[in-house]
């Protein structure tokens, strides 16, 4: 991900600053995540970092990018064939969920990183939220006229807050969270049903 002649191109050292990223961010947090933290782990000079990266910033949403990659699979996963679309859809919710909440605060602050790109907001989770309405239209599952952008951004404001709540250790219990959550989205998928 150097770049030459002003073009990003993918190279070993970039690799390893994102692995390093992932492992510092998701372990001790975001605030640990600094440039200079990265050269002294890896060893290396400030233009290592400002050759491939623009900063901390750009970093970051590569770590978040991996982190929801991770996530998606996983809640991918989970899915199966034989079930309904409704019952897929719950259930990649609920992977997605527990999933974050598993894994830990710092986790969870990177699952919720997004960007806005073109008056949009744009982030893995939210996207494949609204890819698999989408999909339930094509299927006739879902309402043709249904929002699916909306509906995805209710969900996914409701999965980063909930888990948020849980994972900073408030007096909230996981079992309530994820009821609360469900009940959320169950009320958001009678109102996408066809």
């Amino acid at each position: 991900m150097a770049f030459s002649k002003g073009k990003r191109i993918e190279d070993e050292t970039s690799a390893r600053i994102i692995d390093l990223a992932v492992n510092i961010g998701c372990k001790e947090g975001p605030d640990a995540l600094t440039v200079t933290r990265i050269c002294k782990e890896l060893n290396c000079d400030r233009r290592v970092i400002y050759n491939r990266f623009r900063d901390v910033d750009e970093i970051a949403m590569f770590v978040a990018n991996r982190c929801n990659t991770e996530l998606l699979k996983s809640a991918k996963a989970a899915m199966s064939e034989d079930a309904s679309y409704f019952d897929n859809f719950n259930t990649f919710i609920q992977a997605i969920f527990d999933y974050i909440y598993e894994r830990n605060a710092y986790f969870q602050h990177y699952t919720a990183c997004f960007q806005v790109v073109d008056e949009r907001i744009e982030n893995e989770i939210l996207n494949d939220v609204m890819e698999l309405i989408e999909q339930g239209k094509l299927s006739g599952d879902v309402k043709a006229d249904a929002d699916s952008k909306a509906a995805a951004e209710d969900i996914w404001f409701m999965l980063v807050g909930i888990a948020s709540i849980l994972t900073n250790k408030a007096n909230y219990r996981y079992q309530e969270g994820k009821k609360t959550m469900m009940y959320g989205v169950q009320a958001i998928c009678a109102a996408l049903k066809a």
